[in-house]
């Protein structure tokens, strides 16, 4: 063999010793790629509460309905024990670092604590939504107001009808409403109307006490009913 085939031999060699190892980089490459999801997943993240509080929130919630939280006992910002005092509105929809900065294109944002009962589009558990309530304000005392006991009363354990079919347990918001200036539960006529919603018997068959006295369309339902009363443990167990 001439030392010219010689050489042409040795650069197959070489060419074919080369290729096959940039072949064999490029698909230990793509393996380490196909396991880097798996491998460096991005940890968990926990919200935090925004620096901007409520100036955060409003760069988008600014409908008017949102601003009118300031006008109500949740909004007084010279009160320590109100919402608006606190973290405003994250005090009760939940630490929003991620929702005001991660949108997930065709996703959304990562949901907050929203409210409401049998209503469409709220995600959040009925148990969550009375949980924040009341660990963060309503289960202690807040000056003048007391703690209120919650757990363990009526409309706490009772399951309630809702559209559809089903039943599922009952939220704070299934009564109280918080974005209005005007609490309709203050008021006789709208308050009954609240109760009727699911004590729809109660309108036509609620007894009169014409024998005692009482001019029963005169008196809110809360002057005889505490809807928060908490019922006997003995009660609770004998399913009463």
């Amino acid at each position: 063999m001439t030392r010219r085939a010689q050489g042409f031999s040795y650069m197959r060699r070489y060419i074919k010793r080369w290729t096959l190892a940039l072949l064999m980089s490029i698909l230990l490459i793509s393996g380490v790629s196909a396991q880097q999801p798996g491998k460096r997943a991005d940890p968990e993240i926990t919200a935090q509460f925004t620096a901007d509080g409520i100036d955060t929130c409003l760069l988008c919630h600014d409908a008017e309905r949102m601003r009118l939280i300031s006008k109500t006992p949740h909004g007084k910002k010279d009160d320590p024990h109100t919402p608006w005092s606190k973290h405003g509105c994250e005090s009760c929809h939940g630490p929003g670092s991620l929702h005001a900065t991660r949108s997930r294109r065709g996703k959304g944002r990562p949901p907050m604590i929203d409210y409401g009962f049998d209503k469409k589009g709220v995600s959040t558990p009925a148990a969550k939504q009375t949980e924040t309530c009341l660990k963060g304000c309503h289960a202690q005392d807040m000056g003048k107001l007391k703690g209120m006991e919650w757990t363990g009363s009526t409309h706490a354990i009772a399951l309630t009808e809702v559209k559809g079919g089903g039943k599922k347990l009952m939220s704070c918001s299934a009564c109280h409403l918080m974005h209005i200036t005007q609490d309709p539960l203050k008021d006789k006529e709208k308050q009954a109307e609240s109760c009727y919603a699911c004590h729809q018997k109660t309108k036509s068959e609620h007894p009169r006490f014409e024998e005692k006295g009482i001019n029963i369309d005169k008196v809110s339902c809360w002057e005889c009913h505490d809807v928060h009363q908490l019922i006997p443990e003995k009660e609770q167990q004998a399913g009463n």
